[in-house]
């Protein structure tokens, strides 16, 4: 999978309203000031909004119909996905590769559906969780590339800036 910067922008775009009609480079200033310390916390959120819209997209590619919600902190669920056998399904997305915070999450709220990155689809198995057929690496880099003009490392620099500082996301 691809990502563009264009949808990088356009989920800081639907994450930030302060930003939502900044231009693109007026964003990229905006993550260049913002305190290094809180940038995890920045990835972390752009990165979750971004996997919703990717995960959007690709059910709409295999003929599914789905919707974000307006506000980007819905409780529980994430995404509604139309014309299934209930009419209508709701899924809780988690875009990352630590497999503790998805399973917390699932056992928090046993009775949702859960569609989650690759890495962790492949841990758990389809059967427990449905694979978004996404990666984390892959919204890492995309988001780290567009915003703060880093390369992020496949495995996940991001990853290890959480792990060495305790933050799951």
């Amino acid at each position: 999978m691809n990502i563009v910067d264009h949808d990088v922008f356009e989920a800081v775009r639907r994450g930030y309203n302060s930003l939502e009609t900044a231009s693109n480079d007026e964003i990229i200033d905006y993550f260049a000031t913002v305190d290094p310390a809180s940038t995890v916390g920045h990835m972390s959120n752009i990165k979750g909004i971004l996997f919703e819209q990717e995960y959007v997209e690709a059910l709409a590619v295999q003929g599914i119909e789905a919707a974000m919600f307006e506000a980007t902190n819905h409780p529980v669920t994430d995404i509604m996905v139309f014309g299934g056998l209930d009419g209508v399904s709701e899924i809780q997305l988690k875009a990352t590769d630590s497999l503790s915070y998805v399973t917390a999450a699932m056992a928090e709220d046993p009775e949702v559906l859960f569609a989650v990155t690759s890495e962790i689809a492949a841990e758990l198995g389809t059967g427990v969780v449905i694979d978004a057929g996404i990666e984390n690496a892959t919204l890492e880099l995309a988001v780290g590339e567009t915003l703060f003009g880093e390369t992020v490392n496949p495995i996940g620099a991001f990853s290890l800036l959480r792990f060495l500082i305790g933050i799951p996301f």
